[in-house]
């Protein structure tokens, strides 16, 4: 081929060219989004994160501040060798809207980043204690839930919470 005609073949391709260097990355963006976002949407991905001694709005309801509760004796009988039982609270003000969230995991941001879920089959624990959202009623409360940490566990902590009408975000207390 002589370098006229070369010319004249991507002179007259230009805008398919261009159109096909636009149109190829942004259907792998809108497709590879589109998989993610189908894949991640029920997760919690996004968080929110709060200071110790922080109160903040999140899903049409005031959170915090995170704080460590008081472990009750018998409680804390329970705890199996090289753990305590620790106690995290939260007031919650849903402001007459009824939530739906689960109960809270506690992670530790230093040492070893290990995460825990509650301890409530593990320990002697009152059920009176709202340890997630109740789904029946817009009045204030506090989740109270007991963890067991290992001795070993230096901190800092988090406590993350998931609402699910605010998936993939979530709250992340940073405790005390």
């Amino acid at each position: 081929m002589d370098d006229a005609v070369t010319a004249r073949w991507w002179r007259r391709n230009a805008i398919a060219l261009a159109a096909v260097a636009v149109l190829l990355p942004t259907t792998a963006v809108v497709v590879g989004g589109n998989e993610w976002w189908n894949a991640n949407q029920a997760d919690p991905v996004f968080p929110t994160t709060v200071g110790p001694d922080t109160t903040v709005e999140f899903g049409g309801a005031t959170w915090g501040p995170a704080r460590w509760g008081t472990v009750a004796a018998d409680t804390a009988s329970d705890a199996p060798a090289g753990a305590r039982a620790v106690v995290i609270e939260v007031p919650v003000d849903p402001r007459g809207k009824i939530l739906s969230c689960g109960s809270p995991m506690l992670r530790e941001t230093g040492g070893e980043n290990r995460r825990w879920i509650n301890a409530l089959a593990d320990v002697d624990w009152s059920y009176d204690a709202q340890s997630s959202c109740p789904s029946d009623e817009a009045v204030p409360f506090t989740i109270e839930v007991p963890y067991l940490v290992p001795d070993d566990a230096t901190g800092p902590f988090d406590l993350e919470l998931a609402l699910t009408d605010q998936l993939p975000g979530y709250l992340v207390l940073r405790l005390p």
